[in-house]
């Protein structure tokens, strides 16, 4: 009987040995929809990755924080640094985020999604670069040296979040998850939108839709496309976490 035990014993030692020396690779989890981004994404985690942190299928690092967002992560030297860009709501290489260097590719994946359950709704700004000694004039959207805008930027503890609604395309901002206030961006000041019992920042905008686009019509203010990636690095420079396009228009 003791024989039996020991060669259990060994067997049992040696499928854990095999275990331990065998890669492993996480199967791909689907991340909800984000209310903010209004996307989904697939990530995965091979065994070379950090505790907490995933990649996303195109290979960029991402984790959820502590406060329930995912976001983007940079490399500082052998760690990953969590960022204030929410995943979906830039396209990582134009902030200069750069892709987790790992030997487990992709194609090692079982059970990949299809590429419809890959699909996702990810703005982005291309930018085109000028070569051969051409002078060219730079943007700076009136926004930036108004001081009515640029307030809010001293709205810490008030504030620790900012995107921009798809229709109308204006900034909005508001602090956690379950705000009280929301302040949306109206061409000549913030507005504050009252949340009231659902504390839902998708859902108070949505019943609000009408007046603010009323607000926004009356001030003829316009939002441009370029003016997307300049918000997203003053978002990064106030600390705030940016959130991208915010989908309340049906």
């Amino acid at each position: 009987m003791a024989r039996k035990i020991f060669a259990v014993i060994l067997i049992l030692t040696a499928l854990c040995s095999e275990a331990i020396a065998t890669r492993y690779i996480t199967e791909p989890l689907l991340v909800p929809e984000s209310p903010y981004a209004g996307m989904t994404f697939y990530v995965y985690r091979p065994y070379n990755m950090p505790k907490n942190w995933y990649i996303t299928l195109d290979g960029y690092p991402v984790r959820k924080n502590d406060d329930g967002m995912w976001v983007y992560g940079t490399a500082e030297g052998p760690n990953l640094v969590a960022t204030n860009y929410v995943v979906g709501s830039i396209v990582p290489s134009t902030a200069g985020i750069t892709k987790w260097v790992s030997d487990v590719q992709v194609s090692e994946l079982r059970k990949l999604p299809t590429a419809e359950m890959l699909e996702v709704r990810q703005k982005g700004f291309t930018r085109s670069q000028m070569s051969g000694g051409k002078s060219y004039s730079t943007y700076i959207p009136d926004w930036t040296v108004n001081p009515a805008f640029m307030s809010i930027g001293n709205w810490k503890g008030t504030v620790d979040r900012i995107g921009v609604l798809d229709n109308p395309a204006v900034p909005v901002a508001w602090a956690g998850s379950t705000p009280r206030v929301i302040y949306v961006w109206t061409g000549s000041q913030w507005h504050q939108v009252d949340t009231g019992e659902s504390r839902s920042a998708v859902r108070s905008l949505r019943r609000k839709y009408m007046e603010l686009k009323r607000l926004v019509r009356d001030s003829g203010f316009q939002w441009y496309a370029q003016d997307m990636p300049i918000l997203a690095q003053q978002a990064k420079a106030w600390g705030y976490y940016w959130i991208g396009e915010i989908h309340i228009s049906k």
